[in-house]
């Protein structure tokens, strides 16, 4: 069904964690003026931005940030006008070896905070939603030296990050205090999900490496739990690897590892439990018990906001003093509690 909204009585924002919470597949659009917003959702996830207001693609980001050579991405741009039909840049450049998987998601993530700055601003216009399959890339009218992502972004971490920059333009030019519009959104969703960034979680995994062999990091939602990403040193391959996104529904019963540690706010360490309150989690591990695990939760304001599952897979050794990550996890939780701040 197309959604048609009046940007002066359903903000940019507003309409998109409509979408988001809807957990929608389509094109949404906001024209304002001469202005133009196209987003891309696949189940409620941002895959694609682009605006008419934000000039620096992709590959130009890279470059600027020494990622890859102007001689690569010339290369990547021929290689992609020769081959028929529309082919994604940032596909031929992880092809070429030229940038990793999640160089090239942290480039995106700026460029979509880049995109939201400016239309989260505007005052009027006309936001449309279009229902279709994503994976089409002629049906999203995608700019072909832009990239579109298999795992999106949730709305959240992209509406957070594009407030955070908009604040710092004004600060340049203004007062602080003419910043509270953004605040206020920024305020609003924190009431409806705490926020993980794409920086704040590879932090975590970083140090979830040095103790566990397997490792996930939920974000904690109303009634399910959204993985922002996760690793298993045992098979680099694995599904564990490449479930950012996935989403497992919330048992809530003492028998689920993770809905315990929400309601008692404190870490667990120990066996985990067999039976139905932890199918879904044992069924993202590859059906393989381990011996030993640890959950460590997210504190934030009173509130369990992320938690951090980790096992060492077949490995019979015992997890090792947890003791450093967990005061990473605490100081993340203080980022999480004050997500407009500076940033670099």
């Amino acid at each position: 069904m197309t959604i048609t909204a009046d940007i002066e009585d359903l903000s940019v924002a507003d309409f998109m964690m409509l979408l988001a919470q809807g957990q929608k597949t389509g094109r949404m659009t906001v024209v304002s003026g001469r202005n133009r917003l196209t987003l891309a959702f696949r189940n409620g996830d941002i895959v694609y931005a682009s605006s008419t207001g934000t000039r620096e693609t992709v590959g130009a980001m890279l470059v600027h940030r020494d990622l890859i050579s102007e001689k690569q991405l010339d290369e990547a741009l021929t290689r992609q006008n020769e081959q028929e039909g529309p082919t994604l840049l940032g596909q031929i450049l992880m092809e070429m070896d030229a940038v990793t998987p999640e160089e090239l998601n942290r480039i995106v993530f700026l460029q979509f905070q880049n995109v939201m700055r400016d239309a989260l601003s505007w005052k009027q216009g006309v936001g449309t939603y279009e229902p279709m399959e994503i994976p089409d890339l002629g049906q999203v009218r995608v700019d072909p030296h832009e990239v579109m992502l298999e795992t999106g972004f949730r709305a959240e971490q992209v509406l957070l990050g594009g407030a955070a920059e908009h604040d710092k333009a004004i600060q340049k030019d203004s007062a602080a205090g003419e910043c509270t519009g953004v605040r206020s959104v920024l305020e609003g969703l924190k009431e409806q999900s705490l926020i993980v960034t794409s920086e704040m979680a590879a932090v975590i995994l970083d140090y979830a490496a040095r103790l566990v062999k397997r490792a996930i990091l939920f974000l904690v939602c109303p009634d399910s739990f959204s993985v922002v990403g996760g690793f298993d040193d045992e098979d680099r391959n694995s599904a564990l690897s490449m479930a950012a996104g996935h989403r497992i529904e919330r048992q809530e019963t003492e028998d689920s590892v993770i809905s315990w540690v929400i309601d008692e706010a404190r870490s667990y360490r120990g066996r985990l439990k067999h039976g139905e309150a932890n199918k879904a989690l044992v069924e993202m591990l590859g059906d393989l018990i381990p011996t030993e695990v640890i959950v460590i939760p997210f504190v934030v304001d009173g509130k369990v906001a992320a938690v951090l599952y980790g096992d060492n897979g077949s490995e019979k050794n015992a997890i090792g003093n947890s003791g450093e990550l967990e005061r990473v996890v605490a100081r993340v939780a203080r980022e999480m509690a004050n997500p407009i701040r500076d940033r670099d």
